[in-house]
């Protein structure tokens, strides 16, 4: 599934979501290139969102290590172990389902050479900033049939400065987003 149909599949089901990280630093024409998508969603949608992943062919990853990754082969399962690992997001791969046939295991290790990194789907629900808020300062994407929102852009500083595993690319792209900000503030 592409980036743009797996936001109109979220689209289509109401769900109230914000296109984070990489991809919105993308449509503000940051030089950035990225291959997953990150997506701030609501903490009651999480159910939801799982279900939906798993009905169009992606798993829940719940562990990466140097060599491989272990997957969550059900939807069951899955909604689980987010309700004990207290993880504030969710990781997801499209995977062949008749893949899993005929494993019964609570997990799957994988090796990397089986993973489809690019298909690579990050859901957020456990930000600085949350949700609706987001929703209600976002700069909206036109895509003919359907419309998403990504943060403004005192909102995604705001999300990159606060993350708890901040690397070298956030404060290159708060740097970037600041620069773009006060270039708008000049016009």
């Amino acid at each position: 599934m592409t980036h743009k149909a797996l936001l109109e599949m979220l689209t289509r089901q109401g769900l109230p979501f914000v296109v984070i990280g990489g991809t919105a630093m993308r449509l503000y024409n940051s030089p950035r290139l990225t291959h997953d998508i990150d997506i701030a969603i609501r903490t009651l949608d999480v159910d939801t969102v799982i279900e939906l992943m798993y009905q169009h062919g992606y798993v829940l990853v719940c562990e990466v290590d140097e060599q491989s990754v272990r997957i969550v082969p059900e939807a069951a399962q899955a909604r689980s172990w987010t309700a004990s690992s207290q993880a504030g997001s969710l990781s997801f791969i499209l995977f062949p389902v008749g893949s899993l046939e005929g494993k019964s295991a609570s997990y799957i290790s994988l090796p990397f050479s089986q993973v489809n990194v690019n298909s690579q789907v990050d859901f957020l629900f456990e930000l600085s900033l949350p949700v609706l808020r987001l929703l209600q300062h976002a700069r909206r994407i036109d895509m003919g049939d359907f419309t998403f929102a990504i943060p403004g852009i005192e909102d995604l500083i705001q999300l990159k400065q606060q993350r708890s595993d901040r690397s070298p690319v956030d404060d290159d792209d708060v740097r970037f987003l600041q620069k773009l900000l006060a270039d708008r503030k000049e016009s």
